[in-house]
C-alpha cells in the first residue's frame, strides 16, 4: 500500500478565525476549500514541508518554532492512504496572499461546516472548532 503525508496548517488569527483556500485550476478537489499546506517531500520533516508551503502558497514566513500538532485523519483510497497532519499557529511574518492565484478567507472554525471541503476534513475541522475559543 502507498502512503503520503499531508502536512496542513491552521493559521489562527487574533479574532480566533482560520484560514482556508479555494482550489481552482487543479486535477484533484477543485472547487474545494481546504487548510494551506502540502506532501511532505521524500527527505523532508514535517516542519521543514510546513514553513516550505506556507512561504510557496501564501509568502508568509512561519518558524517551526511556532507550529504545534493538533490532530491528523487517514484518507483511505483503494491501494493508497494519505495521512492529513493537522498543525496550529498563531504567529507568523507577513501577511497572507495566495501565490497560486486561490481565494482565501478568514473563517471562525464553528462555520468550517458551510464550506466545501474534503471528507477526511470533517473530522480535522471538528478538532480545530473545539481547540479554537471562539468569542
Amino acid at each position: 500500500m502507498n502512503t503520503q503525508m499531508v502536512a496542513l496548517l491552521g493559521l489562527v488569527n487574533e479574532k480566533n478565525e482560520v484560514l482556508i483556500s479555494l482550489r481552482k485550476n487543479r486535477a484533484n478537489l477543485n472547487g474545494y476549500w481546504e487548510y494551506p499546506g502540502g506532501k511532505v517531500e521524500r527527505g523532508e520533516t514535517i516542519d521543514q514541508a510546513i514553513v516550505r508551503e506556507m512561504k510557496e502558497e501564501l509568502d508568509l514566513d512561519v518558524s517551526s518554532d511556532c507550529v504545534a500538532p493538533l490532530t491528523f485523519t487517514v484518507d483511505h483510497e483503494e491501494n493508497s492512504q494519505t495521512i492529513l497532519l493537522l498543525h496550529v499557529c498563531r504567529k507568523w511574518k507577513g501577511s497572507p496572499e495566495s501565490t497560486l492565484g486561490q481565494r482565501i478567507e478568514w473563517v471562525r472554525p464553528i462555520n468550517l461546516f458551510q464550506y466545501n471541503m474534503p471528507k477526511p476534513n470533517s473530522f480535522l475541522n471538528s478538532m480545530l472548532r473545539d481547540w479554537v475559543t471562539s468569542p
